[in-house]
């Protein structure tokens, strides 16, 4: 499995709005914020809620703004094609640690740089997308963020890039899916294998890069053994 990490090779469909979704499947999609951001700014007072309409009015940073209401967009967008309604009457269902739903849909969401990655299923799911920034401080977080398997896999001396962020987006996405978000002990959760349990559940991982310059992974349910893969717009 470890040498063998990234080398999942998924097809990524081109979607319309007008196909259906299987409910009973899991389906990522992979967003463009420069390329979707022109086309719908001025159908966001249609879309978002007041709350992120706000939100996004109070960011000073524009690719910051932009990213955000992409997501959101998006976001309410396919989850309305999921439940059939309108994208402005998606009502968000908050769980522990603040995780959202909608009624029988189960949903993540992550973005970095360029990209919005959303994730959709019947069951639990996470996702996480890094930006593959090869000048990053790696080895001041080696020790408090893997576990010794998995620090040799990254590499101590000679650090792989695309290896450090398969292990950071493995633990994040597993957190996630779990719904325990944000944990202080990630040097505990070793994520080098295929199938991880996190409370009393096992999760099966992917990790795949979604261009030359960013890794993503995501945690589903066993049973949710055929993912689809789409292309935004």
């Amino acid at each position: 499995m470890i040498d063998t990490l990234l080398s999942y090779d998924f097809a990524w469909k081109p979607y319309s709005i007008d196909q259906p979704l299987a409910t009973d499947k899991t389906h990522i999609f992979r967003i463009s914020v420069d390329n979707h951001f022109q086309k719908i700014k001025k159908q966001l007072a249609e879309v978002l809620s007041e709350r992120e309409q706000e939100k996004a009015g109070r960011m000073f940073i524009q690719k910051d703004k932009e990213r955000y209401v992409v997501s959101k967009f998006c976001l309410r967008t396919i989850l309305a094609l999921c439940s059939n309604k309108d994208a402005h009457e998606v009502e968000f269902i908050f769980h522990e640690h603040k995780k959202p739903t909608v009624k029988d849909i189960e949903f993540n969401i992550s973005h970095t740089g360029d990209y919005v990655l959303i994730a959709v299923s019947p069951k639990p799911v996470g996702i996480d997308v890094e930006y593959l920034n090869t000048e990053f401080d790696f080895k001041s977080i080696l020790d408090i963020t893997f576990s010794k398997k998995e620090i040799d896999f990254i590499g101590n001396g000679d650090i792989n890039p695309a290896n450090f962020y398969a292990m950071w987006t493995r633990k994040e996405a597993l957190l996630k899916a779990s719904g325990e978000g944000v944990s202080d002990n990630l040097h505990l959760i070793d994520c080098l294998s295929e199938y991880l349990e996190r409370n009393k559940e096992v999760f099966k991982m992917r990790t795949f890069m979604i261009d030359d310059s960013y890794v993503a992974s995501i945690a589903t349910y066993l049973d949710q053994k055929e993912l689809q893969f789409w292309n935004w717009g």
